[in-house]
């Protein structure tokens, strides 16, 4: 399948959405109860304490910014996966139009 060029315009939408993406997933860590259970029982794990013990963690306020960063960092994976099947699902429907 050979690609097609790619626009600035087409890049900076894909990148908003991706954002914006992210941003609605790491919020519903706050706003939906389930979601929250979810991540408070992974950070409860004992493989998640040892990354504390891994990197050095110390403070509360050093395992609260790795908490955040393995939010964000699953978020953003989570909304990249997302995206990506839009994309091809968009491409199908044009397709057989």
């Amino acid at each position: 399948m050979a690609s097609a060029d790619v626009s600035v315009k087409t890049t900076l939408l894909r990148t908003l959405t991706l954002v914006i993406l992210t941003l609605l997933l790491a919020a519903s860590v706050r706003v939906v109860p389930p979601v929250g259970r979810g991540m408070q029982a992974i950070v409860g794990t004992s493989a998640w304490q040892s990354l504390y013990h891994i990197f050095g963690l110390e403070s509360g306020m050093a395992r609260e910014q790795l908490i955040l960063v393995g939010i964000v960092g699953v978020c953003f994976v989570v909304a990249l996966i997302l995206q990506t099947l839009g994309i091809v699902a968009w491409r199908a429907y044009r397709r057989r139009a």
